[in-house]
């Protein structure tokens, strides 16, 4: 009970974020692993809770000038010294992917980590994770996961290999009208220079446009979007992705899995200000 009224108070309170993220500047190793235990249950306990596990490490970005939100989970995953710290991070890294609601989200989350290195990371602790059952358990959550997002793919694309995705569209649009516009869309993307602090900005914008895009059905709708005086930087994905049973029961299996043994439980919350 009092761990669920503390991951309530969290909740309710967004000031609460702040706190998390300053004491994931902390040098001691068991702080950080306690917050990111924390960080687990909240992406699990409700929407609400996953949006604020979000915000803690949107505020870490900001608090330590930090270019990718997730760059410290992979960090402190590199640096770790004890397996329990190791297996702790890679059950955040489950549970933030997991608990997301729809594929697309599960997939934009999942390529996050993978573009900072993630894949290597989780390789080299396969060596380690012989002797400690637990962390052995996260890898496997891991790894099937992320092949069920993947079978759940248009026409069985591997949605995480760019190669597989680059070649489907170039495919689906070779010999038609698409194909002169599709290049030209590839030009585009070629001039950004991603030494550049701004190209995370111009991604970030082009990734929103295209996905509005995708979703327009008619030229009123089209010329609505060409007009939009401007464009959120993190809009929330609206698509709809419809699940079947199946997908939906092993997402919560891997998440009991990915939550078992289950974190600590949440500190005691401070008690509100008196009136």
């Amino acid at each position: 009970m009092e761990s669920r009224v503390g991951l309530d108070y969290i909740v309710e309170h967004a000031e609460y974020a702040s706190k998390l993220a300053a004491a994931l500047t902390s040098p001691a190793a068991p702080v950080k692993k306690q917050v990111f235990e924390l960080l687990s249950a909240l992406c699990v306990y409700n929407a609400d809770g996953y949006a604020r596990a979000v915000d803690t490490l949107d505020r870490y970005k900001t608090l330590k000038g930090e270019r990718y939100r997730l760059s410290v989970v992979i960090e402190e995953l590199k640096n770790a010294t004890t397996l329990d710290y190791k297996t702790a991070l890679v059950a955040f890294i489950n549970c933030i992917i997991i608990s997301a609601p729809r594929l697309p989200d599960r997939i934009r989350v999942r390529n996050e980590f993978i573009g900072l290195g993630l894949i290597p990371t989780l390789s080299h602790l396969r060596h380690e994770a012989s002797g400690h059952p637990d962390l052995g358990v996260q890898l496997d959550v891991f790894e099937e996961q992320r092949e069920s997002d993947e079978a759940q793919g248009p026409g069985g694309i591997n949605l995480n290999s760019h190669l597989d995705v680059f070649y489907a569209i170039l495919k689906q649009v070779a010999d038609t009208p698409q194909e002169v516009p599709f290049l030209s869309i590839l030009q585009h993307l070629l001039r950004i220079d991603p030494k550049e602090a701004v190209s995370d900005i111009v991604w970030d914008t082009a990734e929103t446009l295209v996905h509005r895009a995708t979703l327009l059905e008619t030229r009123e709708d089209a010329a609505k979007l060409l007009r939009a005086p401007s464009i959120q930087a993190k809009m929330v994905c609206t698509c709809q992705h419809r699940e079947g049973a199946a997908a939906v029961a092993g997402r919560k299996q891997s998440l009991q899995r990915a939550l078992s043994p289950p974190p600590a439980p949440a500190p005691a919350p401070p008690a509100p200000p008196r009136k």
